[in-house]
């Protein structure tokens, strides 16, 4: 039995090290000190642009895990860039992915369509004169959704209450002529009968 419970023991200490161990050797980015004339060397297109839009996949496994940054382009320094210029670069810092934001002003280096934190990527400052995409928010989303369930619910209750009142509705009026008695014919009946024995007794 003590042999049993050591294997046991040796089996939880083996899972723990599986389970914690790969989260142990995350580690952060780590970039040289920006060289502007090594980072122009390095990319293929340099430019001046205001972030209009940021795609975030639906569903991300990783911090590997590439977004797109659109920019509306304003100054080309190298390269060439023709209408609006999507880059690509890692969800988060950790996988030195630089953090855009939309509505903000960028000197971008990137390199086949790719940039990271370690790229030379320089902000400039806020653009509020330069129009953003229109992205539905996600409070809107929930709003309206909330909106459909209760206007759902509403008429599933008026429904039901309809339903209920058509169902009760024949059992009611058949039980009204069955609960109403007509005394006529009867005492009709009995007086008829009373007239001619009260005259004949007279």
């Amino acid at each position: 039995m003590r042999r049993l419970w050591g294997h046991f023991a040796a089996l939880m200490v083996l899972t723990s090290v599986l389970v914690v161990g790969p989260s142990g050797t995350a580690c952060a980015c780590s970039c040289a000190e920006p060289d502007p004339v090594e980072n122009t060397a390095w990319a293929d297109l340099v430019f001046v642009g205001v972030v209009v839009d940021i795609d975030r996949p639906a569903f991300s496994t990783s911090t590997g895990d590439l977004m797109t940054a659109r920019l509306t382009v304003e100054q080309v320094r190298k390269g060439t860039a023709q209408g609006p210029v999507e880059v690509k670069t890692a969800m988060e810092g950790p996988s030195c992915g630089f953090d855009f934001v939309e509505g903000n002003r960028y000197l971008v280096y990137s390199r086949e369509g790719q940039t990271s934190l370690c790229s030379g990527n320089e902000l400039l400052g806020a653009a509020p004169e330069v129009e953003l995409e229109g992205d539905v928010p996600v409070a809107a989303l929930i709003g309206g959704g909330a909106v459909l369930l209760v206007a759902a619910l509403a008429l599933w209750w008026v429904l039901r209450r309809r339903s209920a009142h058509l169902a009760s509705g024949p059992a009611d009026a058949g039980a009204g002529p069955a609960a109403q008695t007509d005394p006529g014919p009867a005492n009709a009946g009995h007086d008829g009968e009373a007239g001619p024995v009260g005259q004949d007794s007279a």
